[in-house]
């Protein structure tokens, strides 16, 4: 099995060029999981929905940004956007990473990272996302809902990892789905991001 902090850290050290395909195989050993349900407004932990979005200073995803995508999103300022190269070799699961996102330029440790969802037979959402979570070293506490990204459907989940959170976003778009990840240092670090990845869920669309 891969380890995905070792795949992680790897690739934060590999950044220039990249984009990809779509859906993927039938995951055989997915995580445990409680039951999608569609999205209820929840407070804190672990939701968050009560986080604002930040302000947008610059929109990821077009022609010419830092990283041309399926769809844009908008992301904070001093957060630095760039394209994977070689993401197959990072490859978690089904996901292979396009763009990476530091927080570091504006103070925080950790990443927003876009993932094309890649493959032959497609997959429900949940069994996406648990075969991506197959590649962690033991996720817990899993929870899965349907949400919108921007006006795009989605499917959204979060989990802990060695007691810490970790949240994705997987969105379909006209070119296949696209999944959006926000991890931290820790868990002060995750929550001080959350605007950041709140920001770019809500603004999330297809290209212009």
């Amino acid at each position: 099995m891969i380890r995905r902090t070792t795949a992680l850290a790897a690739l934060t050290l590999t950044l220039t060029a990249g984009c990809a395909g779509d859906t993927t195989e039938r995951a055989t050993t997915p995580a445990p999981s409680s039951s999608p349900t569609a999205s209820p407004v929840v407070a804190g932990p672990p939701w968050y929905d009560d986080v604002a979005p930040a302000a947008a200073a610059t929109t990821v995803g077009p022609k010419g940004s830092a990283c041309t995508l399926s769809m844009t999103f908008s992301v904070p300022a001093k957060w630095k956007a760039k394209a994977v190269k070689g993401g197959a070799d990072f490859q978690l699961g089904p996901a292979v990473p396009l763009c990476e996102i530091d927080a570091k330029p504006a103070g925080n440790i950790g990443f927003l990272r876009v993932w094309q969802i890649t493959g032959g037979t497609p997959l429900n959402p949940q069994d996406t996302v648990d075969k991506y979570l197959a590649a962690f070293d033991g996720p817990k506490e899993q929870q899965y809902r349907r949400t919108k990204a921007g006006p795009l459907d989605a499917f959204e989940a979060t989990w802990t990892e060695d007691g810490e959170p970790n949240r994705a976003i997987l969105v379909s778009t006209l070119y296949g789905k696209l999944m959006i990840t926000l991890d931290g240092l820790d868990t002060e670090e995750f929550e001080a991001m959350l605007p950041a990845y709140q920001l770019a869920k809500s603004s999330a669309n297809l290209p212009k």
